[in-house]
C-alpha cells in the first residue's frame, strides 16, 4: 500500500492532523488531539517528520525471520546469523510497518546477525499487510510514543537487551552496525556517541536528528562532536540544509570521524527508503541506490 504524504504544516495541530489523516479522519485527529494534551506536547513541533514526509505504510512483507523476546524481556525482528551484527532503529510507525523487516532480511542475505528492537515497546502492534480501517483508528494514539521514549529508554534497552543477545549470539565485539531511519537516525547519533566500543559504524537515512534534538532540548552538535564512529547519511529532498551534503551536521561528523559519507536523493520525500511506492519505478531505483549505498558501507566497516 503506497504512503500518504504529510500536509508538513509546521504547527502542532496540522502537523498531527497530517498524519492522523493516514490513519482514518476526523475520529483519530481527536484521539490524537488528547493524547497531545496528556503528553505536554502542545506548542511544539508534534512530529519528527518535515514537511513533505511520507506517511504510515502497511508491511510488505511478514519478513523470513521471527520476533524474540532478548534477554532484559524487550521484543525484536532477528533475522540471520553471523560474528558481524546490525542493529535497525525504525521509523516513528514501528517496526511492524513498512519495508522495515523486508530490509532487515536483504542485510541478514549479506551475511549478517540483524536485531530490529521494538523501541516503542509493543505501542505499535503486528497488524499484516491490509489493516482494517478500525485498526488504524485504534493504533493512532501511538503515533506519540516515539516522542515520549526517551535516550534513557533506548539505552537501558541496547545495553540490557540488545548488546546482550549479540554477544550470546555470537557477534564479535566492535563489529556491530547501527542503522536507522527518520526517528531511528537520532538513535543512531545517540548510540554512536554514548556507546562508542559497541559501534563500528552507523547509517541513517532520511534523518530526524534535528527534530528529536529540539524535542528533547538537547544540544545537536554537541551530540555530532561525541560521534566517533564512521556515518553514513542519506538525506532525501525534505531534510534540513544542516544534514545535507555540505551542511554542518557533516561538517561537524567529518571533523569527529574522518570517513563519514553523506548523500543527497534530491528527488525523493523524506521516509522513502522503507515507506515509497515501489510501484513507482523511480522511487523503487532510488530505494535500490540507497540500499546499495548501505550495504557497501557496512561491507567497507564490517569486513569478514
Amino acid at each position: 500500500m503506497p504512503a500518504t504524504r504529510f500536509s508538513g504544516q509546521g504547527s502542532t495541530r496540522a502537523g498531527l492532523l497530517g498524519c492522523a489523516s493516514a490513519f482514518g479522519g476526523l475520529g483519530v485527529a481527536w484521539v490524537i488531539r488528547r493524547r497531545q494534551i496528556r503528553f505536554g506536547l502542545r506548542g511544539r513541533r508534534p512530529s519528527c517528520c518535515p514537511k513533505g514526509a511520507l506517511g504510515p505504510a502497511a508491511t510488505s512483507s511478514p519478513g523470513i525471520g521471527r520476533m524474540e523476546t532478548l534477554p532484559g524481556g524487550c521484543q525484536a525482528y532477528v533475522v540471520g546469523s553471523g560474528t558481524r551484527s546490525i542493529i535497525v532503529a525504525s521509523d516513528i510507525f514501528g517496526i511492524h510497518s513498512g519495508r522495515n523487516k523486508e530490509i532487515c532480511d536483504e542485510l541478514a542475505s549479506e551475511g549478517y546477525l540483524v536485531v530490529m528492537p521494538d523501541f516503542f515497546r509493543g505501542a505499535y502492534p503486528d497488524q499484516g499487510s491490509s489493516p482494517s480501517w478500525w485498526q488504524n483508528l485504534m493504533q493512532a494514539p501511538a503515533l506519540l510514543t516515539p516522542f515520549s521514549t526517551t535516550w534513557v529508554s533506548v539505552e537501558e534497552m541496547l545495553r540490557d537487551d540488545v548488546l546482550p543477545y549479540l554477544e550470546q549470539r555470537g557477534s564479535v565485539a566492535g563489529r556491530t552496525a547501527v542503522m536507522g531511519f527518520c526517528w531511528g537516525a537520532w538513535v543512531v547519533i545517540r548510540a554512536c556517541g554514548a556507546l562508542p566500543e559497541a559501534f563500528a559504524c552507523g547509517a541513517s537515512a532520511h534523518p530526524s536528528v534535528s527534530a528529536m534534538t529540539q524535542r528533547w532540548g538537547e544540544d545537536e552538535q554537541e551530540l555530532l562532536r561525541k560521534v566517533r564512529a564512521p556515518q553514513l547519511v542519506l538525506a532525501s529532498q525534505d531534510e534540513p540544509v544542516t544534514w545535507k551534503p555540505g551542511g554542518s551536521a557533516e561538517t561537524t561528523l567529518k571533523a569527529s570521524t574522518g570517513d563519514t559519507v553523506f548523500r543527497e536523493f534530491g528527488s525523493m520525500s523524506h521516509g522513502f527508503v522503507p515507506r515509497g511506492n515501489m510501484a513507482d519505478a523511480a522511487i523503487a531505483g532510488e530505494v535500490r541506490r540507497a540500499l546499495e549505498y548501505i550495504k557497501g558501507f557496512f561491507g567497507k566497516h564490517l569486513p569478514q
